[in-house]
């Protein structure tokens, strides 16, 4: 609770709301109603961040998505 002491309330309701905001994201690109890159384009982060994230929380990424697929071929080349 220490931690919560020296931030503003400002700071604390905006970083709940993003964060209910990103798990939102998250939860309608895993019912496939949201395609990675507009996911990332609605959080406002790089795709690349976007795919991060998924990995981090354990959900498959749709890897079969041409958005996907095109970013991976213009970071890799493959």
């Amino acid at each position: 609770m220490k931690a919560l002491e020296n931030v503003d309330r400002t700071t604390l309701l905006k970083d709940f709301i993003e964060d209910g905001l990103r798990r939102r994201v998250v939860h309608i690109y895993k019912d496939g109603k949201l395609t990675a890159s507009r996911a990332a384009e609605i959080l406002q982060i790089p795709l690349r961040e976007f795919l991060d994230m998924l990995e981090k929380e354990g959900v498959p990424v749709n890897w079969g998505s041409e958005v996907v697929k095109d970013y991976m071929k213009a970071r890799y080349g493959a």
